[in-house]
């Protein structure tokens, strides 16, 4: 990840950080240096923003560890609670990027 530009808005800092690689919340979290949660509502917004550019925001959807059930259709960012299949809270994180 490369260091951020203290002149961007939080939401300007994502998205460049978003067009350069393929980052999970936490990891957008630690790089602009704001709670997990925040960087979820900021998510939303960036995707509205970034279609009238001609861009998306690309999900790898979160996947259960225990039977590999994946998430493909969830359409909120945030983490989900437990596998439907299996009900464990073991999962691998989504990671996002801009295309």
């Amino acid at each position: 990840m490369e260091p951020i530009d203290s002149g961007q808005t939080i939401r300007q800092q994502i998205i460049d950080l978003l067009g350069s690689d393929e980052l999970t919340l936490r990891d957008l979290s630690q790089a602009v240096s704001i709670p997990e949660k925040e960087v979820v509502g900021h998510l939303g917004h960036i995707e509205r923003s970034i279609r009238t550019q001609g861009k998306k925001l690309v999900e790898t959807p979160y996947k259960c560890l225990s039977c590999g059930f994946v998430f493909d259709k969830r359409s909120r960012f945030s983490k989900p609670g437990r596998c439907p299949n299996c009900k464990n809270s073991h999962m691998q994180r989504a990671r996002y990027h801009i295309k």
